[in-house]
């Protein structure tokens, strides 16, 4: 049941995306419309909803090295990695321990992160060993390091071969095997002896550490999508346009010679089921990324599965991106969830007036997508000074209009989220009593009836934030769209789903192209990271960061003139961190 009702509001925030933007695609009619036209709109954009919405450590055992590195039933992730082996990777590509333990490095006699100086960046992502600035950084490779006949390196220094301790002390002290000192260029690393232990079991794997789903010729991608129930046919619309994207782009050559393959994975009944259905998928499929699908309901399992398996999700719908970092580093969001549009609302409210001195009420139902977009207000506003704020909070389906304005009366700023024409009583209350607060709310929760509803008296006095609006889809972005569908012969239907997933592979794409026909997962999410005010041309500019991932992070903010029944933009883009 939760996951039917965050699929339904997932097509009701996924609709109005884009809602008014059936504008673009129906000949004669503007980006506001005429009041029947939006209401049209309006009734479009609700109906799914009735449908369905230290010190160096000590040196470790080699036989414990050993261990860890031999792979464990059941422990390997799709790449055929071991969860030690795991562990190790993250070390060496990004001086991050997953346990949070701290890992440090001595250069010269300065103590910085290790996340500064990793191996990779020097010994790089394979291990291949690199030359710069006149300093080579020998290879990693465990084959290589492990070689009976001792190594002679470019200054004429000459040792023997590794092992599991000999490396250990290497790693953490600046011995080579001989006792000789290493470059000074060499950090020293201090990490816990499990960390370790991690690192060697990964140095051992790293030469034939490949990501599935690529080829010389090759890239398989994965995608999640509804194929039965109320909403089949919009994960088949977002399924015409991914399928005739990718084979858009391979019939001008891919991407360095590799063609795109996309396979798709059912969303299941429940958040279990979904998450279930994607790690098939990830085993049996051995797809490289996954772009665009459907993720709500089952966020947190799909952040976590992602996160386990080191697989890039780009472009996933959903009201709740999940963006701590440690939970989020391998999936970017493209548009806000409710948190962030909720953030960019209160942002508005302190433009229009100082929330120091205003008196103000947040009124939400007690269901997770509310009390989550209830917190980043009330943390909005108090970052703005606001003094006094009612917070009221009630159960599902049990608003009560007429006392909730009794006992609110007298506020000047409310922000509302409650839903199913909640939104409505509130507001014909308000004006029956004779108050007339300023009103915030959410689009993605607003009522249908809600334009029709507005009285008179409310004229500049209720404001809807919504992740975008017509102007953000630009004149390419409509002919590229337009062209798709004209020469792959697919419907233009649920036209808000088939953009969102066209910019998810666009999105994709260009992080591909970044990252270098030398591709790996970590190059890939290197690219997304850099990616700054990319235009898709049918969403808000997309920017990216080390720790930012929602790629349109705030929100627009529009009204409704109560004379017109129509929307009017009330603010520019609002931005918010």
């Amino acid at each position: 049941m939760l996951k039917k009702l965050k699929l339904l509001a997932v097509a009701l925030w996924v609709a109005f995306a884009l809602a008014v933007s059936c504008a673009l695609f129906a000949p004669g009619t503007s980006a506001s419309g005429s009041p029947r036209g939006q209401q049209q709109q309006q009734q479009q954009r609700q109906q799914p909803s009735t449908q369905q919405p230290t010190n160096a450590p000590a040196t470790p055992a080699a036989s414990q090295a050993q261990q860890q590195q031999q792979p464990a039933s059941g422990n390997n992730n799709s790449g055929g990695l071991t969860a030690s082996e795991r562990r190790g990777k993250a070390i060496y590509l990004r001086g991050e321990s997953t346990s949070g333990r701290e890992i440090t490095a001595i250069v010269g006699e300065v103590d910085v992160p290790a996340s500064t100086v990793t191996c990779a960046g020097c010994h790089g992502a394979r291990g291949e060993g690199k030359t710069e600035g006149g300093v080579t950084a020998g290879a990693l490779m465990w084959s290589h390091l492990i070689k009976s006949y001792g190594h002679t390196h470019p200054t004429g220094r000459k040792h023997g071969p590794f092992n599991e301790t000999l490396f250990a002390r290497a790693t953490t002290q600046g011995l080579d095997p001989d006792g000789n000192e290493l470059l000074v260029a060499m950090p020293r690393y201090r990490m816990a002896a499990e960390d370790l232990v991690d690192l060697i079991a990964y140095i051992k794997r790293i030469e034939n550490d490949r990501d599935p789903g690529l080829t010389d010729t090759s890239l398989k991608v994965g995608t999640l999508l509804p194929t039965r129930g109320a909403l089949a046919d919009s994960g088949a619309a977002m399924r015409d346009v991914l399928n005739a994207y990718f084979q858009d782009l391979n019939s001008r050559g891919g991407i360095y010679n590799r063609k795109v393959e996309l396979e798709v994975v059912e969303t299941g009944a429940d958040a279990a089921a979904t998450a279930e259905n994607v790690r098939r998928l990830l085993d049996e499929g051995q797809v490289f990324s996954l772009v665009s699908g459907m993720s709500a309901g089952a966020d947190r399992e799909l952040a976590a599965l992602t996160q386990e398996r080191e697989v890039p999700f780009i472009g996933p719908t959903t009201l709740l991106p999940l963006t701590g970092f440690q939970k989020n580093r391998y999936i970017f969001y493209l548009l806000p969830g409710m948190t962030e549009q909720a953030r960019a609302l209160a942002a508005f409210a302190g433009r229009r007036q100082p929330l120091a001195a205003s008196l103000i009420a947040v009124i939400n139902p007690e269901t997770e997508i509310a009390v989550a977009a209830a917190s980043a207000i009330e943390e909005e506003i108090k970052k703005q000074g606001a003094g006094s704020v009612q917070k009221v909070a009630y159960q599902r389906g049990k608003f009560d209009a007429a006392a909730t304005v009794a006992s609110l009366k007298g506020r000047e700023v409310v922000f509302f989220l409650g839903s199913n024409g909640e939104d409505v009583s509130f507001i014909k209350e308000a004006a029956a009593q004779g108050w007339t607060p300023t009103v915030l709310l959410l689009g993605t929760f607003v009522s249908r009836d809600l334009q029709d509803a507005i009285p008179l008296s409310f004229k500049d006095r209720v404001f809807l934030a919504f992740p975008t609006v017509p102007s953000d889809i630009t004149p390419a972005g409509t002919a590229e769209f337009r062209a798709l569908a004209e020469k792959y012969k697919f419907a233009i239907r649920h036209t808000a789903a088939q953009l969102s997933a066209l910019a998810a592979a666009k999105t994709l794409v260009e992080g591909l192209k970044r990252a270098g026909k030398d591709l790996s997962r970590e190059r890939l999410i290197t690219a997304l990271e850099g990616l700054y005010d990319f235009e898709t041309g049918v969403t808000p500019r997309l920017t990216f960061g080390p720790n930012r991932r929602v790629g349109a992070a705030g929100a627009h903010i529009v009204s409704i003139d109560p004379a017109t029944k129509q929307f009017v933009v009330s603010s520019d883009w609002i931005k918010v961190n």
